[in-house]
């Protein structure tokens, strides 16, 4: 049975009804972001992964209706990547070998069409962009993807303000597979539901067996090292992923660090907000 055409004009008036409203709530937002840039004060990190997380999270925990989840989640991002655009300066060095070669296209998927990406051939590339200010942003590949190129042996090293990984891409990951990490030159914004990254320093080679055994009896459950790398006079650096983030002056690090013996330092590097999966359900 067809739609009476009386039926369908309210329908349609309806829509535009609420087209308008959405696009009122849009512009109040847009107009809040000065509030928040003023709020922050100068110097303030423009991008917030760990609040971006707990909003997508609480919408999509509110989701209802025939449309996917999946789809709300990219239309929010658009937003909060175009009002954080409206804070300050925003630009993204991407490491475009990332992800098997989707590195362009998990910027572009998170951070929106209009924001400023540039490609760099290389993971240095991209953090030399961030150290030097010609960006606000890295995108590097997970450290397990590159076995021979251990980028993240200069992250939380160094004066402030250090590198370190500030969130995970994908958030809400899709079908397509493929991840990467961002880095920025600000403290880990945590969201509550965090996984971290720790840099271990030993003079001699330490096995993962112990390793692991040791940042357990300190309370910390690892969940992943995805890489060393080995110095020629003999020492060790190797990344630890977390279950949950440790931030700087954790007594438990301190544990770890004594209980690895004279030199050993372990230093946090950031993390990342655990992943939110739409694939299930």
């Amino acid at each position: 049975m067809e739609t009476p055409p009386a039926t369908l004009d309210r329908i349609r008036h309806q829509i535009d009804a609420l087209d308008d409203t959405i696009h009122d709530a849009l512009m109040a937002r847009a107009r809040l972001a000065a509030d928040v840039r003023a709020a922050k004060g100068a110097g303030g990190p423009t991008l917030r992964p760990g609040r971006e997380a707990n909003v997508i999270r609480r919408l999509v925990a509110r989701h209802a209706g025939p449309m996917p989840a999946s789809v709300g989640v990219r239309i929010w991002r658009e937003i909060m990547t175009a009002n954080s655009r409206l804070q300050g300066a925003f630009a993204i060095a991407v490491a475009t070998g990332a992800a098997g070669g989707q590195g362009i296209e998990l910027a572009r998927d998170h951070f929106g069409t209009l924001t400023t990406l540039q490609p760099a051939g290389s993971a240095a590339r991209a953090l030399s962009a961030l150290a030097s200010g010609r960006a606000q942003i890295a995108l590097v590949p997970l450290p397990g993807d590159t076995p021979d190129d251990p980028w993240w042996r200069g992250l939380g090293a160094g004066p402030a303000p250090q590198l370190n990984v500030i969130a995970r891409v994908p958030f809400a990951p899709d079908q397509r597979g493929g991840a990467a990490l961002l880095v920025g030159r600000q403290t880990f914004d945590a969201s509550g539901q965090d996984h971290g990254f720790a840099i271990v320093e030993t003079r001699a080679e330490l096995s993962q067996t112990r390793l692991t055994a040791i940042f357990g009896k300190a309370g910390l459950t690892v969940i992943g090292l995805p890489a060393a790398h080995d110095d020629p006079s003999g020492g060790s650096l190797q990344l630890v992923e977390l279950a949950a983030y440790a931030e700087p002056g954790d007594a438990r690090l301190a544990q770890v660090a004594a209980a690895l013996g004279e030199g050993a330092l372990v230093r946090p590097v950031g993390g990342y907000a655990a992943p939110l999966d739409l694939r299930r359900g």
